[in-house]
């Protein structure tokens, strides 16, 4: 059992729907969740789903997600460019996301946002580097984020991108560079970070990675489903965690896959991780004026928000507080099986 992100103090509002139509049948996503190393009981009479509604209650059931939450360092998760560096969204995604959860319900610029989500980042670094069970080197990397380094000139307010591809620091370095540094540099800073963040309220469930053919009943299909997980990388005490997850879905007209980079909740412990999954067989057993197929859902959701990052220009040591506005898909917390496969039927057009 996790302990659940604390998450800022705004309400709450109903999430947009999906872009996938008719979603995936998830309810029986306990038997249907391949966790590594079991054998799952695919029974024919499995529950299916007609509507995206009826497989996002399912799900929030057995994997639930949090509506807001918070990654350490540079996450796997975020979505890239094609250069691999963070995919610097539309400053207005990234307000409309925060706004929909302020109290009042608004906030007038994205500015507004940008300083909101540097104020909530600081809150869970703090929180990090209160707990004397995490590692001592990281704690001080936390606290960093929330009142920098000694010697040096503090920023005059955060700094908001707002331009595509606007990731770079000073001197040029993109952030994912500087993030995913860790100092070496002498026996009184080794085993820091940079003090990165990534901050986001939930804008999509149990996105839809990998799809099979359907077919027009009456008939019967016959799948073989696998997922595996790579790329998977924890330094101490789960900060900069995640990896790459590939579903496969193969029947008699060939296979589909479809990956996702993941990233941990700051709010899963060190203890829960991704597993890979055996290959297993699945049956759709489709009636007359159906339409049957099978996809597969991530067991998380998409965040949008910001990436917080605080550095210090060497040149004259004045800190920069920079949030870049991004998107990054985070694992349920607690939840180890990467992907749900749902057995999909609904009224045949």
């Amino acid at each position: 059992m996790t302990t659940p992100a604390v998450a800022p103090e705004h309400k709450t509002t109903r999430r947009k729907s999906s872009v996938v139509a008719a979603a995936l049948a998830t309810a029986f996503l306990t038997s249907m969740s391949l966790i590594g190393g079991q054998t799952p009981a695919f029974a024919d009479d499995a529950p299916t789903y007609a509507s995206d509604q009826e497989v996002t209650n399912a799900m929030a059931t057995t994997d639930p997600v949090n509506s807001w939450e918070s990654s350490w360092g540079y996450p796997t998760g975020l979505e890239q460019d094609s250069q691999g560096n963070v995919k610097v969204i539309n400053s207005e995604d990234a307000r409309s996301a925060y706004a929909s959860k302020k109290d009042d319900g608004t906030y007038e610029t994205a500015q507004e946002s940008a300083e909101h989500a540097v104020k909530d980042a600081q809150g869970q670094a703090k929180s990090y580097a209160d707990d004397a069970s995490h590692d001592s080197a990281l704690r001080e990397s936390a606290q960093h984020l929330v009142d920098g380094w000694s010697g040096t000139t503090k920023p005059a307010g955060t700094e908001l991108r707002q331009n595509t591809n606007d990731d770079e620091l000073t001197g040029g370095q993109h952030a994912k560079d500087y993030c995913n540094m860790t100092s070496q540099d002498s026996q009184s800073s080794a085993g820091q970070a940079p003090p990165c963040m990534f901050v986001g309220y939930v804008t999509e469930k149990y996105p839809q990675r990998g799809a099979s053919q359907g077919i027009m009943g009456e008939g019967k299909l016959t799948y073989k489903v696998s997922a595996s997980v790579a790329d998977e990388q924890s330094t101490t005490n789960g900060w900069q965690a995640g990896g790459k997850v590939t579903p496969k879905i193969v029947d008699d007209g060939g296979g589909t896959e479809g990956e996702l980079n993941f990233t941990y909740s700051r709010s899963t412990t060190s203890t829960t991780k991704v597993q890979s999954t055996q290959e297993s067989d699945i049956e759709i057993n489709v009636p007359q004026g159906k339409k049957g197929y099978l996809e597969g859902r991530a067991n998380g959701a998409t965040y949008t928000g910001y990436l917080v990052v605080r550095y210090i220009d060497t040149s004259n040591q004045q800190e920069h507080l920079v949030a870049i506005p991004a998107r990054a898909y985070v694992q349920a917390p607690g939840s180890s099986s990467p992907v749900t496969w749902v057995k999909r039927l609904e009224d045949a057009s």
